[in-house]
C-alpha cells in the first residue's frame, strides 16, 4: 500500500482521528525450543527483545502474538502473563510472532500534539511573514504531508427553531498523511479527506467542534478515497 495512515489534528493539538492503512511490514514468526534464545524485558508496557537476533528479529522488536493469540503489552489475549508463559518448559516448542512495536492510544496523542507545536515553530521561523507551518517532512521509507485549513467553509445547519443557518467552520484543523514516498497525488487527497471531513462530520448533527470524530459515514468515504488514491498509482496521478 502507498498510504500508511490519516491523522487529523484539531487547531489545540489534539488528534480528534486516527486511521491506520496498512500492515506492519516487518512482522517475524518463529517456533523456538526451551530455553528461549532471546532475552524479553517490559517497557512502556510492551515486552521488548532487549538481547539477541536472529531471522529478521531485532532488538527493539515486540511480542506481538504467541501461538496465534495476540499479546497486549506483557498479556494474551486469553489473560496469560507472557514471560511466565515462557518460563515453562512444558509450553514449548512456541510459536512468536515478533514486529515493530504498535503505537498505543496515549502515544498517538502525545505525537499529534508534538507535531502541533513543530508545525507552529516551522511557522515562526519563516523569514517571511504570513508562512505556513511544516507542509511536507521526507525520510528514506516515507513521507508525511500535511493540509491545514485557512478559512472555515459555509455549511447550512438548523437550530432549535428549525430556522436554516450557516455555520463557520474554525480554522486550524490539520490533516496529515503518511504515505511512501513514491506515492503522488497526495495534495489531491488531503483536499478531499478536508471535503469528507466538512460533509460527513463537521455537517453531522451530532458532532462537537475539536472533539474526536465517530462517524461510520466518514470513516467510509476516507477508506474510499484512500483506495481510489492509491489506484490511481502505485503512484499515480491521485484523485
Amino acid at each position: 500500500m502507498g498510504i500508511f495512515s490519516v491523522f487529523v489534528v484539531n487547531k489545540a493539538g489534539g488528534l480528534v482521528y486516527q486511521l491506520e492503512h496498512y500492515a506492519p511490514r516487518a512482522e517475524t514468526e518463529k517456533t523456538f525450543s526451551f530455553p528461549l534464545e532471546l532475552v524479553l524485558r517490559p517497557h512502556d508496557e510492551r515486552l521488548l527483545v532487549a538481547f539477541g537476533q536472529r531471522d529478521g528479529i531485532r532488538v527493539g522488536h515486540a511480542v506481538l502474538a504467541i501461538n496465534g493469540a495476540e499479546v497486549s503489552g506483557r498479556f494474551t489475549a486469553d489473560g496469560k502473563d507472557v514471560l511466565e508463559y515462557l518460563a515453562n518448559p512444558a509450553h514449548y516448542p512456541v510459536s512468536i510472532r515478533f514486529g515493530r512495536p504498535r503505537l498505543s492510544s496515549n502515544e498517538k496523542l502525545m505525537l499529534a500534539s508534538m507535531f502541533h507545536s513543530l508545525f507552529a515553530i516551522g511557522s515562526q521561523l519563516s523569514p517571511e511573514p504570513g508562512s505556513s507551518g511544516i507542509e511536507m517532512l521526507e525520510t528514506d521509507t516515507f513521507k508525511l504531508h500535511c493540509f491545514q485549513t485557512l478559512t472555515g467553509p459555509l455549511f447550512p445547519s438548523l437550530c432549535m427553531s428549525r430556522v436554516p443557518t450557516l455555520t463557520v467552520v474554525s480554522s486550524g484543523i490539520k490533516f496529515v498523511v503518511l504515505a511512501d514516498p513514491r506515492q503522488s497525488g497526495i495534495d489531491a487527497l488531503l483536499r478531499k479527506i478536508y471535503e469528507i471531513y466538512s460533509d460527513f462530520a463537521l455537517k453531522n448533527p451530532f458532532y462537537s467542534l475539536e472533539m474526536p470524530i465517530r462517524c461510520e459515514l466518514f470513516d467510509q468515504n476516507l477508506k474510499l478515497a484512500l483506495e481510489v488514491a492509491e489506484k490511481a498509482g502505485p503512484f499515480g496521478p491521485g484523485l
